[in-house]
């Protein structure tokens, strides 16, 4: 679904989620309820500490069929040999690391819409997003609860955010976004890219990372998700890789140009294709 209107309007809430917002063409923003507390208020502990689990047991398959985890069934149930066999690789020769995000976004599973979590990857070393967008892929197939995947650029993260930051319709919150999506957008157009993307919707969510646990301090800052999307009808479509679509140059100006502005902990990169995220966020 793509908003036209330029005016804010409100997409969808459930009474203890974070509320998304569609502004202009392709901006998106969550935004906190007065009903919602710090933390997810709907998310399920047993579900939510077996998905995280599944995910540090495949994302370090190489030590973990040296060491036999009891998940480690399911997670060679849900993919094929060969499968098997690449993940093996990637977890061998790359250092990374999978967390859940106190988010759900909007998912499809058959001709039905779903909420489902939204699982961040991280990397001691320079993004490989071959490698990523095969984990995308692999992922949410292993973990039904999580519908979306994306790269958070940065240093390694430590401590992934457990709460959100509350956020509403204020100026200063939309400005912040409207800034990131006019930085975006002039880097895409300025690099000649623009006809090779379908559409750009950027995405700013409430997550402030690297807090210090011990100090306790407060989430009070939020990060911004570029999604870049190849589609020919936006019934399907896959994510843009970069170094194969666009220049990885190009997303990476991007990221460096909006970590600038005042209030940004961190800049995501959506490789989720369609199924099972929707083009845009909700």
């Amino acid at each position: 679904m793509e908003c036209m209107a330029m005016a804010p309007i409100a997409v969808r809430s459930s009474l203890r989620a974070p509320l998304t917002v569609c502004l202009g063409r392709s901006t998106s923003l969550f935004i906190t309820p007065a009903a919602c507390g710090t933390r997810d208020p709907g998310a399920n502990t047993e579900v939510t500490l077996v998905q995280q689990a599944a995910l540090n047991l495949s994302l370090s398959l190489s030590l973990s069929l040296l060491q036999p985890h009891t998940l480690l069934q399911r997670v060679k149930s849900c993919i094929s040999d060969e499968e098997e066999e690449k993940l093996l690789q990637i977890t061998s020769l790359h250092s990374l690391n999978a967390f859940l995000l106190p988010i759900k976004t909007v998912g499809v599973q058959g001709d039905c819409r779903s909420y489902s979590y939204v699982c961040g990857i991280t990397s001691k070393e320079s993004p490989h997003w071959e490698s990523l967008l095969f984990l995308s892929r692999l992922i949410p197939r292993m973990c039904h609860s999580i519908n979306r995947v994306v790269y958070v650029f940065g240093s390694h993260v430590k401590e992934p955010p457990t709460d959100i930051t509350p956020t509403f319709l204020t100026t200063g919150v939309l400005s912040t976004l409207r800034q990131a999506d006019f930085v975006a957008h002039s880097i895409l157009r300025e690099s000649g890219y623009s006809g090779k993307i379908s559409q750009m919707p950027i995405i700013l969510t409430p997550l402030h990372f690297d807090r210090d646990a011990q100090q306790k301090q407060p989430s009070c800052r939020r990060s911004v998700v570029i999604r870049t999307f190849i589609t020919s009808d936006f019934m399907t479509g896959i994510p843009a890789q970069p170094g194969n679509h666009i220049p990885e140059e190009v997303v990476l100006k991007m990221v460096n140009e909006i970590k600038k502005i005042p209030g940004i902990s961190r800049v995501m990169y959506d490789l989720t294709s369609k199924p099972p995220g929707t083009t845009e966020w909700e």
